[in-house]
């Protein structure tokens, strides 16, 4: 069973964003702040905020925590999680379009929110727009970044005949770096933190790069402390605008 929580206006249907939230962050009492769902609903955008797989009442039943199962499954099941994740969102248009007769959609998603709404630029052209915030491009890289998971997998590529290329090679078939969007650049806008050590700006800047360096904007702080919010919230009002999703 998938979850979502909707949030329209009486009004509508209007111009929808997909939220999507990151690695065991999926409380929706979170996400409304952390994410700016108050200010786009404001702004005249009704708002999906998408549970991923294994998090929160999609837990297994023994998860010891909030996403575990996403990787519990090793490499294979990682991939088959991201694939199970964009079947859902997929499902959620259909569902918007057919029995709520929203016409425009659009998608956002911070962390691993960011990798998974960017995987979904690459498949889906009803896609208004794209903006991945502090987003991870590569899992295989990440998993070298982040201490002391770093440490371990290094000992098993040495002790093993694993290598990082493998890696990078079996997770390709779900990674935004493997596909070109399924949408204009012009509706690409990237948000990237320069002190975030979580997902480093390298994340940001390779997908960036890969979509022919699309807007981008860099704000003062880390992954869980964006100091200029209200200006980048400023930046995402201008692109809605520009792109004519409002």
């Amino acid at each position: 069973t998938a979850h979502a929580r909707y949030w329209r206006h009486e009004s509508g249907p209007g111009p929808t964003v997909i939220m999507i939230h990151g690695f065991g962050a999926e409380s929706y009492w979170l996400n409304e702040w952390f994410m700016g769902i108050r200010q786009i609903y404001e702004l005249g955008c009704d708002v999906l905020a998408v549970t991923l797989p294994f998090h929160g009442p999609r837990q297994n039943r023994f998860s010891p925590f909030s996403g575990c199962g996403l990787f519990a499954g090793g490499i294979p099941g990682i991939n088959e999680a991201f694939g199970h994740a964009i079947f859902d969102i997929r499902c959620f248009m259909n569902i918007l379009e057919e029995q709520f007769g929203v016409t425009k959609m659009g998608v956002s998603g911070v962390s691993l929110g960011g990798y998974t709404s960017a995987l979904l630029a690459c498949v889906e052209p009803r896609l208004e727009f794209c903006i991945p915030i502090v987003p991870v491009a590569s899992i295989p890289d990440l998993a070298l970044e982040w201490e002391p998971l770093g440490t371990f997998v290094r000992r098993v590529f040495k002790h093993t005949d694993h290598s990082l290329e493998e890696m990078r090679r079996v997770l390709a078939v779900t990674s935004p770096l493997t596909y070109q969007p399924a949408i204009a650049p012009h509706r690409l806008f990237v948000i990237g933190g320069v002190g975030d050590r979580l997902a480093p700006p390298k994340h940001t800047r390779l997908l960036w790069e890969h979509w022919d360096e699309c807007r981008i904007h860099w704000f003062p702080g880390s992954h869980l402390l964006h100091l200029d919010k209200q200006d980048y919230m400023g930046e995402v009002e201008r692109f809605l605008m520009e792109i004519d999703f409002m």
